[in-house]
């Protein structure tokens, strides 16, 4: 397919993503336009008409004020629509905007699943005013019964099971009787819809009409409980290069299937979540404009960073003599302590992302975690090398370049092996890998650093002199 287009004028290449962007732009200018004339009727017959990404793009570049007047010149079904495809900032900032009950209301037109993603993000005072409202809409009140980020919360109730006694003929009028639905794969239920089988459309087009969906169907099901992590459900559909996933309760029952998109989202949101953790706080933040609670949900790292670095104060502390006999030292103390807790920070980095998309096993890790070791010694020894060899043309003193030799090598060494070791053991403990990064190996590697470098130097100083 061609990914480029001649612009009219000439003027060179604009890639079909850059035209759509052009487009959207100029819809923004002509929104903010008639905005401005209170044409509001002309306004609401644009709006409604647009494709709801384009105004969810519109939406995301608009005032606070702008925002509420658009919101109420949309129809419902197209604010539900629209609220879907917003980024997570912007549905923060405009979920903020409307009403428990409004919000209740757009609900009404969207699936259970995109409903319940809302759901799930908004503030606790709203999500219990809100869910109270939404009793009267089954399907969704039923998917809230679920653990968060398990498969039942986030599975579409949208699907096509047809009873395993059905004729190919009878079960492809089903279908077309089912154009509304999610057709990526028809699901092969007994009298008790129990899950037996799975056919595929081409399969199910090109049996013979005669023969029962028992006959063509494979038996050999891949499935997800109510109960499966989302993660989980994603490496599955990833593994398989599934389009949809189907979800059984305790007794095999067929309740819902977990399709691509949903999948991406919840990468983008595992994701997203490990980051916040490995800085230690959470996308609450977002939802927060209290400045002192936002900072309290970030003070516990912190306060273990004051905790680390006190102790890493003290142990310089206890080599202040040699600091004042040879000053020198003190220059190199951050080279050792920064570069030890990089090398720390990108192993612990690799083993936790690899953890949480499946691609090592936690019981089995240590192909990966020995690799990780390995390049933080080869790192350490070029480090050291380089550093040893440019603090003896500063210095001139070789006892004290062999000393910062030596501790790069094996801080960085070391803290690699930590920063391996840390998230498989956080695993084996049911603990998120990603909560002990970025602050926990920042600071052991500077006490770890200090210890082994200050060590190190006033053994080979104070031995050997200057």
């Amino acid at each position: 397919m061609e990914t480029e287009r001649r612009e009219s004028a000439g003027t060179g290449l604009l890639s079909e993503e850059g035209i759509e962007l052009k487009k959207a732009k100029i819809l923004l200018d002509s929104v903010k336009r008639l905005l401005r004339k209170q044409a509001k009727s002309h306004l609401k017959r644009l709006l409604n008409k647009r494709h709801p990404a384009d105004v969810a793009y519109i939406m995301k570049h608009l005032s606070e004020r702008e925002r509420k007047e658009v919101l109420q010149l949309l129809e419902p079904e197209m604010a539900a629509q629209v609220l879907i495809k917003l980024d997570s900032l912007s549905l923060a900032e405009i979920l903020e905007l409307i009403e428990p009950e409004e919000l209740a209301e757009y609900m009404k037109y969207m699936p259970p699943d995109e409903a319940i993603n809302i759901i799930d993000v908004l503030p606790k005072e709203k999500k219990q005013s809100v869910m109270k409202l939404i009793e009267q809409y089954p399907e969704i009140w039923k998917l809230l019964q679920y653990g968060e980020e398990t498969a039942g919360r986030i599975m579409s109730t949208d699907f096509v099971a047809l009873d395993e006694d059905l004729t190919v003929e009878e079960a492809i009028k089903k279908v077309r009787e089912a154009r509304e639905k999610e057709v990526f794969y028809i699901y092969v239920v007994d009298k008790e819809g129990r899950l037996v089988g799975v056919v595929s459309l081409r399969q199910l087009i090109l049996s013979d009409p005669h023969k029962k969906l028992k006959e063509i169907m494979n038996p050999d099901v891949i499935y997800v409980t109510v109960d499966t992590d989302q993660e989980e459900v994603a490496r599955i559909v990833q593994k398989y290069d599934l389009l949809a996933v189907p979800v059984v309760d305790k007794d095999k029952k067929l309740v819902g299937i977990v399709t691509t998109d949903d999948v991406i989202d919840i990468i983008i949101e595992e994701a997203t979540e490990d980051i916040y953790k490995m800085v230690g706080t959470t996308d609450e933040e977002l939802w927060e404009k209290s400045l002192i609670k936002i900072a309290l949900y970030r003070l516990p790292w912190l306060s273990f960073t004051i905790i680390g670095e006190m102790i890493s104060g003290a142990i310089i502390k206890m080599y202040q003599h040699t600091l004042k006999e040879f000053i020198a030292i003190s220059f190199f103390l951050p080279l050792v302590m920064a570069l030890g807790g990089n090398v720390g920070n990108q192993s612990q980095t690799i083993m936790v992302r690899a953890l949480a998309t499946g691609r090592i096993d936690p019981d089995k890790p240590w192909k990966v975690m020995f690799r990780q070791i390995g390049v933080g010694f080869i790192m350490g020894l070029i480090a050291g090398t380089v550093a040893g060899l440019v603090v003896y043309l500063i210095q001139h003193n070789y006892h004290l370049a062999l000393a910062i030799s030596i501790s790069l090598l094996l801080s960085m060494t070391i803290t690699a092996t930590v920063g391996s070791i840390v998230p498989i053991i956080f695993k084996k403990l049911n603990i998120d890998p990603a909560l002990p990064s970025g602050p926990f190996i920042s600071t052991f590697s500077d006490i770890l650093g200090n210890l082994i470098y200050l060590s190190l130097a006033t053994f080979l100083l104070v031995k050997f002199g200057k």
